[in-house]
């Protein structure tokens, strides 16, 4: 990997990362389902909608390139050109991401230097300045590491607002060691997104420069089911420590659904608690109320039965078709005492789960955005 900077933060801090990989690997990317997609996003859809191979990816950080018409998208061909011309390999293995503020030209001749830097003293992958050199109003880096056996799995992440479902509103990268063909890498690709980073939100805006890749590096060769499983460890762990960060945020909530009839039940209700401005905020002010949890959960197609439901925090039960109003003084001490807050919504009716990670919401997280651009 190498650094660059193209002045496009104001901290003057690495705003450019060049990864260059060993050889072609198999790799999978997932984009935003926004219709007002970035420049980058744009280019890099289309390249990897024709190759199930990339040899190296190169990420700016400052601006989102998006916005800026036609030119965001010959601004990031630029960019895979440059990067494919320095590394002497194609530009079709050559993907692109940006992002930071939106509307912006992107200063091309200044990226390009940037790139040039940045291909020139190239090192092994450091998860932890990776994630630093891509964060935008990131307050922590954000990478994880897991081995089992010779399995190893790795990955770096930004996020930490304007993020929705539709893999949040982020930037992740997730590497395996392990030899696996396209078609499966793609199938553990999507499921695992659709539970880590198609199952967070922290404000419900959805981003223009989404982008998650999952790239085989080829070295071993791996139970799939293994794979699938250190894939999604580290997914998870990127996927809650993006909101954890969420801006101004002071509590992870954990929502998960269980014993519903069907798989989009549990999901559905799970995102519409996780979503709710009102469960969020309650959250923030350390009131355990289960009417908030309750009424969003109604609020989806799927219908609940308001008898049979059960409403937990923690292991604190507030409601099974009455309240229990003794027990929110022990859920207000619990929410008080920990930084991850589970609500477990009991169906009572399958065999079906969903969890969601979301983040409390308060003061801080408009001062942050109200402030972004002045």
């Amino acid at each position: 990997m190498g650094v660059g900077r193209a002045g496009l933060k104001e901290s003057g801090l690495p705003d450019l990362l060049v990864i260059a990989l060993p050889h072609p690997c198999t790799a999978s990317f997932l984009f935003t389902d926004n219709y007002f997609k970035a420049g980058s996003v744009i280019y890099s859809e289309a390249i990897a909608k024709r190759t199930t191979k990339v040899s190296a990816l190169v990420i700016n950080s400052g601006n989102a390139n998006c916005g800026t018409g036609e030119e965001g998208i010959k601004h990031a061909k630029m960019m895979a050109q440059h990067v494919a011309d320095n590394l002497d390999i194609p530009i079709n293995e050559v993907l692109v991401f940006s992002t930071g503020v939106i509307g912006k030209p992107l200063p091309i001749e200044k990226v390009l230097e940037a790139i040039d830097k940045a291909t020139e003293r190239l090192e092994p992958l450091d998860l932890k300045t990776a994630s630093e050199t891509i964060a935008t109003t990131d307050s922590f880096p954000k990478f994880d590491f897991v081995r089992k056996g010779s399995l190893e799995t790795f990955g770096f992440a930004k996020g930490a607002g304007m993020i929705a479902p539709s893999m949040a509103t982020m930037l992740a990268f997730v590497f395996t060691n392990a030899d696996v063909d396209y078609e499966t890498l793609r199938s553990i690709h999507k499921e695992v997104a659709d539970r880590t980073f198609n199952s967070i939100t922290v404000d419900g805006c959805e981003s223009t420069n989404d982008s998650f890749g999952l790239i085989a590096l080829g070295d071993v060769v791996a139970d799939e089911e293994d794979v699938f499983n250190e894939v999604f460890k580290v997914s998870e762990s990127l996927a809650k420590s993006i909101v954890k960060d969420g801006e101004g945020a002071t509590r992870v909530i954990k929502v998960t659904v269980k014993r519903a009839t069907l798989e989009m039940k549990a999901r559905e209700i799970a995102k519409a608690v996780a979503s709710s401005l009102l469960v969020k905020t309650a959250v923030y002010g350390r009131d355990p109320n289960w009417g908030r949890i309750l009424a969003a959960a109604g609020s989806t197609e799927f219908p609940i039965d308001p008898f049979s439901v059960k409403v937990y925090l923690g292991n604190h039960l507030l409601y099974d078709g009455k309240p229990h109003p003794k027990a929110e003084k022990f859920a207000k001490k619990y929410m008080e005492e920990n930084e991850e807050i589970e609500i477990v919504i009991d169906l009572g009716e399958g065999k079906c789960s969903w969890t969601y990670y979301s983040s409390d919401i308060g003061y801080e997280y408009i001062k942050i955005n109200s402030e972004y651009r002045t």
